[in-house]
């Protein structure tokens, strides 16, 4: 991976975790991957046909924003504990627009047939810098109680 696909999956990763986190308890790969596989989803959903970034970005922001209703291995992030404060959907348009931007049409030219050869790859890049923020966000020692505390704290919004 070069060092721009890192940034750039590094950066998505970080825009992902402000709005839609992995269950904090749960650290099977795919529940850690989920936003970024499902974005994937959202872009393969076009079929061969190369979609218009706004098509794009209305696609991956819609799936991500449903995702926690549909999957117990997510949940919302609420605006007071955002990096960034603002509303969920404007985080959550700002991830779908930095996914289309730099992932799809900067890494693969708005080809989704490229996207979905390298999607793995990307994957094992999205999973390694999420784990790298739930460590920041929830704590090294690894006995779960940071990570307890969060997700009672997602139980009672």
């Amino acid at each position: 991976m070069t060092r721009e696909t890192h940034d750039t999956i590094s950066t998505l990763a970080e825009r992902a975790f402000d709005a839609i986190r992995p269950d904090p308890t749960n650290s099977k790969p795919y529940a850690i991957e989920r936003v970024f596989r499902e974005s994937v989803k959202a872009i393969k959903g076009f079929g061969p046909r190369e979609p218009s970034r706004q098509d794009a970005v209305d696609a991956v922001a819609g799936r991500i924003a449903k995702l926690p209703n549909r999957s117990d291995q997510v949940y919302r992030v609420g605006s007071e504990k955002s990096e960034s404060g603002d509303r969920l959907e404007e985080r959550i348009e700002a991830y779908a627009e930095y996914f289309v931007d730099e992932v799809f049409v900067g890494l693969f030219d708005g080809k989704p047939a490229r996207l979905k050869r390298r999607e793995n790859g990307l994957a094992d890049g999205f999973y390694a810098a999420t784990r790298r923020l739930q460590r920041a966000t929830f704590g090294n020692d690894g006995d779960g109680d940071s990570a307890d505390e969060e997700t009672d704290a997602l139980h009672d919004e």
